[in-house]
């Protein structure tokens, strides 16, 4: 196996700016609904003491995200508007697909655990896309990261 051999992750750009559009509209969507500020608990999750998902997450739903739902309203838009953003013109795609999978991954155990079906493998697929996107580098291909971060340019020791 060789490790070191050159590989162009071209068709991992398109699949970069199909997330990162996703993401972003998703976003988007909620700035134009001032989700923050609804009941978006109740829409998005439910009745959070009924839900059958992992004891110790209800318990940081019922202990933290719900008594403070307005906040994390707005860390969710955001977040979205942003990892979308730098996902779909590749800036930051690396650390964008983190946090982009923390996110998924949070949305994962309070919304796909609990309904199931077509949005928890929406999610599934959109968490393995991310963590490839983690390992990948995807913004050095059709991105900023490339352009920004290029390697053998003008560092240290370049002539």
């Amino acid at each position: 196996m060789n490790l070191r051999e050159r590989t162009y992750l071209w068709y991992l750009a398109v699949l970069r700016v199909y997330v990162g559009y996703f993401m972003l509209m998703q976003g988007v969507r909620k700035f134009q609904q001032d989700f923050p500020k609804g009941d978006w608990i109740g829409r998005q999750i439910g009745e959070i003491a009924t839900l059958e998902i992992y004891p110790w997450y209800k318990k940081i739903l019922l202990d933290y995200v719900a008594p403070h739902h307005e906040l994390f309203g707005y860390l969710v838009m955001t977040g979205e508007i942003a990892v979308g953003a730098c996902l779909l013109v590749g800036l930051l795609s690396r650390f964008s697909a983190l946090l982009g999978l923390f996110m998924l991954i949070n949305y994962y155990l309070a919304l796909g655990m609990a309904r199931g079906g077509m949005l928890r493998s929406q999610q599934e697929i959109f968490i393995i896309t991310l963590a490839v996107f983690v390992l990948a580098r995807p913004g050095r291909t059709l991105g900023l990261d490339g352009l920004l971060f290029r390697r053998g340019g003008k560092g240290k020791g370049a002539k």
